[in-house]
């Protein structure tokens, strides 16, 4: 079972491993809030602080909340929720985000990281949150349906970026 932290100083030496586990396999950081984009954990954390506040819109992103999942004394997943009923957010970018560690996929840290994003979104205020993912994405995609999403078609942007959006049922 996963328990979920609000990621704090304290967690810079698993985040630090984590990232370099992601970087050593070659994989992308998609649904990390960010975390591949920074070398250092202070930075990450700063970024994340501003994302949690009101100041995020004042920086042209929506007000989100990550937290860390962890399986034992292992950071096993992140997981971010986008507080925002944008057009934007509920048609591309999705509600949900989480990027499962590599050595931890297969394992249904996803469906949980899904799961407890929706209790998330319900204590804002989302009842209907979405999921939007790559279409080449079967993994983000199975996750989605296995934690109760249900496909409703696919979108394009209009710089021709295409998702697959699912929906809580």
């Amino acid at each position: 079972m996963l328990r979920f932290f609000i990621p704090s100083p304290a967690h810079a030496r698993d985040a630090a491993a984590y990232r370099a586990e992601v970087l050593s396999c070659g994989r992308d950081f998609d649904g990390s809030a960010g975390l591949g984009e920074f070398e250092r954990y202070a930075d990450w954390l700063e970024r994340l602080r501003i994302l949690s506040g009101e100041r995020a819109e004042k920086f042209g992103w929506y007000r989100t909340l990550v937290r860390l999942a962890y399986d034992g004394d292992r950071l096993a997943a992140i997981l971010n929720v986008r507080l925002s009923e944008d057009p934007f957010v509920r048609t591309y970018a999705g509600h949900i985000g989480y990027h499962v560690r590599p050595s931890c996929r297969k394992r249904g840290f996803g469906h949980a990281c899904a799961e407890e994003a929706v209790r998330l979104c319900a204590e804002h205020g989302i009842h209907r949150p979405v999921i939007c993912t790559s279409p080449e994405n079967f993994a983000s995609r199975k996750t989605a349906e296995s934690a109760g999403f249900a496909f409703m078609g696919y979108e394009t942007t209009d710089s021709g970026i295409c998702v697959a959006r699912y929906e809580i049922q």
